[in-house]
């Protein structure tokens, strides 16, 4: 029996000992390691690997930019973030776990280190600071408060303190790190450094990380970031070995392919067999099956190293080739559009053609390129010059055709017409080869994707706007581009539905079966049909053929400032503005032409400059252009007078605010007249005209206002005085019309008390409640009740109704108007009130104008105090 009693005993004890060290609180011997081993491989463990999960799901959705400097860490995209809030909270719950339950564990200020970047994930940014200052300030493990610190830098730097973030990393760089601890401290040093754009301390703290890392894909990219570094600052032998080492730390194929291209672009070449070695380095690299989704790259920096070497010419195909080898990378594709441009812009002056890539850069490239603004400009110069030249081109043919008689039109079709049917028969055998090659390789293209060039003649020498040929051409290219689009709005982007082959099919089948319901013509009305067409373009009546010429006339005027102020191609610019001044003696735009032409000839040929200004100054006076002949100048000294007059309208102004009118016009008159050309001129000018509304009155007023818009149409202060004036005729309209309202005389009747406000949703329940609370109190025999109607589309009206007589609603009024207002709480709010007959407020309501009854209210009824 006593043994049995003891064994119990020991039973009992064997289960109380485990349940006493659960307690959250218990130190002991036993309860420690318990809290220790629990916490670490239940709470924690799975707390981390869930994080370690979400931080790789960002890692590898981040798109690496070969073509910029890559980045340290991969930005935080909140898209993923967001898909894994569940995941992100279930961290957070974990490791609050290990936190709560097993408060003694030395996992405690781990977990705590984990809600933090659980928090910079979520962007709560400040939680995520005051959780890793927390482990900093609190643990006892001395690794443990670095760590903290170190993501501290990383939540610092993502929230943009910057200062803060580097105040960290120079702590951090005083203390005695674990080699753990060293490499997360360099990497997100270098994250920090790399969004601070430092490339220096990138450097530094890049390569010390590199030094503690194990090899591996990491290890490697953050080699090719220093690679690209060094290349940047034009020191290839060290990109030159960093390249190297993406190679020796098993890189995935991507980066091991830009590093071995980027290897290529930093050898130093001394000799003719080395560039011959680069050559066929390249070459090989295009015949390796595996780079084929890198062609458009290499092909990119074949280009690249061609153009180092000065060859412009072996450059471009590659470029092309580039473009026409590109198939998923936009990105890349609108690089070598944009190199295109360039040369043909920079190198090459072939505006056409480096319009036309640019074009085709703007449209595809991504916006958070550094260079797209640079684009979008350029781009939006050179549409502006293509159509500019496609005007000028465009109409001086019509006009010379319109010029020429009958039988020299005739011949000229029909050449045209034979150049078409020769055309029509090469497309059409053109069209059949490449059927033929569709046909044996669908996965093979005929066609380079090449931009579409803007021209103005036909391939024969006719003009493309008649040209049957040119025009199926067009279509041909649209279709291989775009893919058939019906006609819409914004049909780049709409794009509706895909046709496959059996959509085509179907499509042939109606074409044909239209074709055959239709009768066919006859040689001879083909061709009348074709002439009937061709002598339409043609404007042979004065009124279009002046309207041509006028079109013409600002084209070279926009073209010569394009070639002046944005191609910076002087000679091209006088050459266009001598072209319109001969072609166009009395443009309007000649006192400019004739100041720019005497500008350009000044330091190259004295006669004709001498011969352009003295034009100028006789014809064209009273212009800014002949003043700065005279005097170079000008300019400087009206902008000197126009803030002297700045002073003097600031002053004036004042007066008039303070309503002292006569000094106030005795200023602008002084201003004016001291001053007679500067920037302020049209401000002191409608100053004046205020003033004269105030004391002159309102047809003196409209007068003046009348005036400033005829002297000032340029004005900044137009559309103002515009709105002034019409202001005044509305004031005038809305005179007449509550001339017209006629109130009835008759107050033996139940009246009404009407409140007026501005729209307001929050009080439109309330104010009602609060006027009829205060009938209640003050008129409680009266039986009132309050509502909200609508009056207009900018005030909503309370009646309260209704009194049994005119004494009183007048009562009631005062009362209403005294200090105990129901009111006088809502001191912003903009109210008129009254009291109103029966038969008045229905007067009233059809007219909507409160201003027509008070004069009616302030005559008839007893409403002062």
């Amino acid at each position: 029996m006593n043994k049995r009693k003891k064994l119990y005993r020991i039973l009992i004890l064997g289960l109380l000992l485990p349940l006493a060290a659960c307690s959250p609180e218990n130190s002991g011997l036993v309860s420690y390691g318990y809290h220790n081993m629990t916490a670490k491989y239940n709470a924690y463990f799975i707390a981390n690997e869930k994080l370690q999960e979400v931080l790789l799901e960002i890692d590898e959705a981040h798109q690496n930019n070969f073509n910029r400097v890559l980045k340290v860490k991969a930005p935080i995209d909140t898209n993923i973030v967001n898909a894994n809030t569940e995941k992100i909270e279930d961290v957070i719950k974990k490791a609050s776990i290990a936190i709560q339950r097993h408060k003694v564990s030395k996992w405690v200020d781990d977990s705590y280190v984990l809600v933090g970047i659980a928090r910079m994930l979520n962007q709560e940014y400040e939680e995520s600071i005051e959780t890793l200052k927390y482990v900093n300030v609190n643990s006892e493990d001395e690794q443990t408060r670095y760590e903290a610190l170190t993501y501290l830098v990383r939540t610092f730097t993502e929230y943009n303190e910057l200062n803060n973030a580097l105040a960290v990393i120079d702590y951090l760089n005083r203390q005695k790190l674990s080699k753990s601890n060293k490499r997360k401290f360099y990497q997100q040093a270098a994250h920090y450094f790399q969004i601070a754009n430092d490339p220096n301390n990138l450097i530094k703290y890049l390569t010390a990380a590199t030094e503690l890392m194990s090899r591996g894909p990491t290890k490697a990219k953050y080699h090719f970031i220093l690679g690209q570094l060094f290349q940047k600052s034009s020191l290839d032998a060290f990109a030159y070995e960093n390249y190297k080492e993406v190679l020796n730390n098993r890189p995935p194929y991507e980066l091991s392919f830009y590093a071995r291209l980027n290897m290529a672009q930093v050898t130093e070449l001394s000799k003719g067999e080395d560039i011959k070695k680069i050559r066929k380095y390249f070459e090989q690299l295009l015949k390796d099956g595996k780079n084929i989704e890198f062609r458009d790259k290499i092909y990119y920096e074949m280009a690249e190293f061609e153009l180092k070497q000065g060859n412009i010419e072996e450059a471009i195909p590659y470029y092309k080739s580039s473009i026409a080898e590109s198939i998923n990378n936009e990105r890349q594709k609108s690089f070598s559009y944009h190199k295109l441009g360039l040369l043909y812009f920079d190198e090459l002056k072939e505006y056409p053609l480096a319009q036309a890539y640019y074009d085709s850069a703007y449209q595809i490239m991504p916006k958070d390129e550094k260079v797209y603004p640079q684009v979008e400009t350029r781009q939006s110069v050179l549409s502006d010059f293509i159509k500019q030249m496609n005007t000028i081109n465009e109409n001086d043919s019509l006009l010379s055709l319109a010029k020429m008689d009958s039988a020299s039109l005739n011949e000229m079709f029909l050449t045209l017409q034979d150049e078409k049917l020769k055309k029509e028969k090469e497309e059409a055998a053109r069209q059949k080869r490449e059927k033929r090659i569709r046909s044996a390789n669908t996965n093979s293209s005929s066609f380079g994707d090449e931009p579409n060039i803007q021209t103005n003649t036909a391939p024969g020498g006719g003009f493309y706007f008649y040209d049957a040929s040119t025009v199926g051409q067009g279509k041909n290219t649209f279709k291989r581009t775009w893919g058939d689009r019906s006609l819409q709005d914004n049909w780049r982007t709409n794009r509706g539905k895909v046709f496959d082959s059996e959509d085509a099919e179907e499509l042939e089948k109606q074409a044909a079966a239209k074709q055959e319901q239709q009768p066919e013509m006859s040689e001879e009305e083909l061709l009348a049909k074709e002439k009937e067409k061709f002598f339409s373009a043609i404007p042979f009546d004065e009124e279009k053929q002046s309207q041509l010429k006028d079109e013409m006339e600002v084209a070279y005027y926009k073209l010569g400032n394009i070639y002046n102020f944005d191609l910076q191609e002087k000679q091209e610019a006088v050459n266009t503005y001598e072209t319109l001044l001969s072609r166009y003696p009395e443009t309007e735009y000649k006192a400019e032409l004739l100041y720019l032409l005497y500008i350009y000839y000044k330091d190259k040929d004295e006669s004709k400059s001498k011969t352009y200004s003295s034009e100028l100054l006789a014809k064209f006076p009273e212009t800014i252009f002949a003043k700065l002949v005279e005097n170079p100048n000008y300019q400087e000294e009206s902008n000197l007078a126009s803030a002297k007059v700045k002073v003097i309208y600031e002053r004036a102004y004042r007066l008039y605010e303070a309503e002292d009118y006569k000094a106030a016009t005795e200023e602008i008159n002084n201003g004016l007249n001291d001053y007679p050309e500067n920037d302020y001129e049209d401000n002191l000018k409608l100053l004046e005209a205020l003033i004269t509304g105030i004391t002159d009155g309102k047809n003196p007023y409209k007068f003046k206002l009348q005036s400033f818009l005829k002297e000032y149409p340029n004005s900044e202060l137009y559309d103002f005085a515009k709105g002034l004036l019409a202001a005044i005729d509305d004031l005038d309209k809305k005179q007449q019309q509550k001339e017209k309202i006629k109130y009835i005389p008759f107050f033996d009747q139940a009246h009404y008390f009407v409140v007026v406000y501005e729209n307001n949703k929050a009080l439109s329940g309330i104010l009602p409640q609060e006027i009829e609370k205060f009938g209640e109190k003050f008129f409680p025999d009266q039986d009132l009740n309050a509502g909200n109607l609508v009056f207009d589309s900018e005030n909503s009206m309370i009646l309260l109704s209704e009194f049994e007589g005119k004494a009183t609603a007048e009562a009631f009024y005062k009362k209403f108007n005294s200090d105990l207002s129901p009111l006088k709480n809502f001191s912003t709010l903009n109210f008129s009130n009254f009291i109103i007959s029966k038969d008045n407020f229905q007067i009233f309501y059809q007219a909507k104008m409160v201003d027509s009854y008070t004069d009616f209210f302030k005559l008839n009824y007893e409403i002062t105090q």
